[in-house]
């Protein structure tokens, strides 16, 4: 089946086309304001009258809350229920809902599919996914760790066999390294601990969200007369390598800036290293040792300074880098020296792939149901 995966960003769409492992077209839309600006820009690929047009569409979507857990084909329905979840992660939710109604308003619309990048998650167990808090929180409100980037580690367990041309090392740690940052433990291939929380704002120092903070810090702004709203909008914007380096949260200028000497550059870069080191280091102890740790996202992928200086963190762990497959390969590759107690891995982010997949399935069973 030829799939449509849709990815939305937060000031851009990525759409890919692909059947299996065929890719036809891989492309990078300016995301609109409003819906009929994102089905006009859609509307105007040439997608829809190519000789291989696109049989289903598979989006991403943030979070599913306790609501969702598998992906499911979009209808009226469906969007009203996320509209309802838009406060768990309000960067990102509207944009999606945006998007998936966009989508149902094309030309010859065709069936669409919401897949969660919570799911791979699903396989916590329950004293980390549990808060320790009230448990009236929890069974009301949905208060509980539910985890984020699941499609790019899905892809992660499932692309590293056929790298290794072997099994899945039993004890990996991955990081999903971009403006959007976390890190997952995986014990044989599954879940076990994850650094977003109930919000994609926990965790990792990223591109304009903080990581882990006392939580005390939001109450007392409210008692100091901050408006709601305006936390929000600092803690999802304006926070994180943004607030650190002073208006920059692009992480190639701020490592620039870094390798200049400029003292907020050096702070945010800095910050945003150890964060990766102490929970990689964190989640080792979780999982009781440490076989592989895999790279993967924009920074993950791209800056060999970056992942230099987290591996010097982790040395302790027995990680021997290979300095010239980390500054000047490319592609899938290992980044460790021969004899590493941990073996160390770039994998590219894929998420195209697991939407396609989760997409095809859900429809092949709807098909099934049905017949």
């Amino acid at each position: 089946m030829r799939v449509l995966a849709v990815n939305p960003g937060s000031s851009s769409l990525k759409v890919t086309l692909l059947e299996g492992e065929r890719l036809f077209f891989d492309h990078e839309l300016p995301l609109g304001d409003s819906v009929e600006e994102i089905r006009s820009a859609l509307g105007q690929l040439a997608l829809w009258n190519a000789e291989d047009p696109p049989e289903a569409i598979g989006v991403r979507i943030v979070h599913g809350g306790s609501r969702f857990s598998e992906s499911v084909q979009v209808d009226g329905p469906f969007l009203s229920s996320l509209q309802e979840l838009v406060w768990l992660a309000p960067l990102h939710l509207p944009i999606a809902i945006r998007v998936l109604s966009a989508l149902k308003r094309i030309k010859n619309p065709l069936p669409v599919v919401a897949v969660f990048d919570t799911h791979f998650h699903r396989t916590i167990p329950e004293e980390t996914r549990r808060y320790a808090l009230p448990s009236r929180w929890k069974e009301k409100d949905g208060v509980e760790k539910y985890g984020f980037h699941g499609l790019s580690y899905d892809y992660i367990s499932r692309r590293l066999p056929d790298v290794l041309q072997g099994p899945l090392p039993p004890k990996m740690v991955a990081v999903h390294w971009g403006n959007g940052a976390s890190v997952c433990a995986m014990k044989d291939g599954r879940s076990v601990e994850t650094s977003m929380g109930m919000t994609p704002l926990d965790g990792l120092v990223m591109g304009t969200r903080p990581g882990s903070i006392d939580p005390g810090i939001v109450p007392m702004l409210l008692r100091k007369g901050y408006a709601l709203d305006r936390i929000e909008e600092d803690l999802n914007h304006h926070s994180g390598l943004f607030a650190l380096s002073g208006g920059v949260k692009d992480f190639r200028k701020i490592e620039e800036g870094w390798k200049a000497g400029d003292l907020p550059a050096r702070t945010a870069f800095s910050k945003a290293v150890t964060s990766v080191a102490m929970t990689v280091g964190a989640y080792a102890a979780v999982l009781g040792g440490l076989d592989g740790l895999v790279f993967s996202g924009g920074v993950g992928e791209h800056s060999s300074t970056a992942r230099r200086a987290v591996l010097e963190k982790l040395a302790f762990l027995g990680i021997s880098e290979d300095a010239a497959a980390n500054l000047s390969g490319s592609g899938d590759r290992k980044i460790s020296r021969k004899g590493s107690a941990v073996s160390v891995w770039v994998i590219r982010a894929r998420e195209d792939r697991t939407i396609a997949r989760e997409t095809e399935g859900v429809l092949a069973q709807t098909m099934t149901d049905q017949s």
